[in-house]
């Protein structure tokens, strides 16, 4: 009986959608600018507006931006609108926006362990929860920026580690529930990385050796470029000579 072959083409990146959660600075800025290099058209949204417009305006090309708290269920429902109204479509959506507390967990203001999971946990949900039956049966791609974090122990940031690692779970579960209906997930999982979050002074002393944006910004890229037919679902991305 003949095997059906089907057609090895990569995603097109270009003239398609991408929504950009966290993306006036750090890793969701340079994915944002790696994915307008690729043609694609961007949502991009954060909490402050003077931040996220002057990243649209270096950013260049067809943007349109969402100032709120991602945490919000209205501004998850404004950043699918606005694909929908300005681009008619959404094929990737990131959701990279973050936030962490540095200390140990019996100083900890409950309120602040709170925070952390309103935008870190409650935000993907709520904004792939909005997405999701607009790319139902089109194809496209939910990105998971998670951390490293997730999966090792890290003192003094209970609450960050815990949020990560539930950033997981919730993605490998709706991998599960839309990989049928042609929706691809994908979990970053990053580890020391040159952003203005979370490094002690240590590190930072030797940033030569961390991993920058753009290296995460590019491994995404290569990922929304395999053949739709294929995913590559978890990606741990490391130092290769990490700072001691």
């Amino acid at each position: 009986m003949p095997v059906r072959v089907l057609p090895c083409l990569n995603m097109d990146l270009k003239n398609g959608t991408a929504i950009i959660t966290g993306a006036s600075k750090g890793i969701g800025r340079a994915i944002a600018e790696a994915l307008a290099r690729e043609g694609m058209r961007l949502v991009i949204g954060a909490r402050t507006a003077g931040p996220l417009e002057e990243a649209a305006r270096a950013i260049g090309g067809e943007v349109e931006t969402v100032v709120g708290d991602v945490g919000d269920e209205s501004v998850a429902a404004r950043l699918v609108q606005t694909a929908a109204r300005r681009f008619g479509r959404i094929d990737v959506v990131v959701n990279n926006a973050g936030i962490g507390h540095h200390g140990r967990l019996e100083d900890m203001d409950p309120a602040e362990f709170d925070r952390i999971y309103r935008t870190n946990v409650r935000g993907p949900f709520l904004l792939m929860r909005a997405a999701i039956p607009m790319m139902r049966g089109k194809g496209g791609t939910l990105v998971t920026l998670a951390s490293l974090a997730g999966k090792n122990p890290v003192p003094n940031r209970a609450a960050y580690a815990a949020s990560k690692w539930a950033m997981i779970g919730l993605s490998r579960s709706v991998l599960q529930e839309v990989r049928k209906d042609g929706i691809r997930v994908i979990i970053l999982e990053p580890g020391s990385t040159l952003t203005d979050f979370g490094h002690d002074a240590a590190k930072m002393a030797q940033a030569e050796k961390l991993v920058r944006p753009e290296d995460v910004a590019a491994v995404l890229v290569s990922a929304l470029k395999l053949p739709a037919r294929a995913t590559v679902s978890e990606i741990e991305i490391r130092p290769t000579d990490p700072p001691g």
